[in-house]
């Protein structure tokens, strides 16, 4: 893996032991270090957060374009090629 120098901030976290020792577990079968794995791991929350923050307005707006006929007004030049 490619590190890329970057403003890096320090974390301290608590966390129960049961879950550092999974986490201990973890790292050493795959040869990385704690740092890595949860940065990796908050890298991928953050993204998930996103993307089902998107898909709950998608989900909110499919009413409104059900019901108001304004917002499909374009529908007709949708796949027409402009020249």
């Amino acid at each position: 893996m490619e590190k890329v120098k970057q403003s890096t901030r320090r974390l301290n976290i608590v966390v129960s032991k049961p879950l550092h020792d999974q986490l201990i577990e973890m790292v050493d079968k795959n040869e990385e270090t704690k740092s890595d794995f949860v940065r990796l791991a908050l890298e991928r929350e953050i993204e998930r957060r996103k993307v089902a923050k998107l898909e709950k307005a998608a989900a909110e707006l499919a009413f409104l374009y059900g019901t108001d006929k304004e917002l499909l007004a374009f529908n007709s030049l949708d796949g027409e090629e402009f020249l």
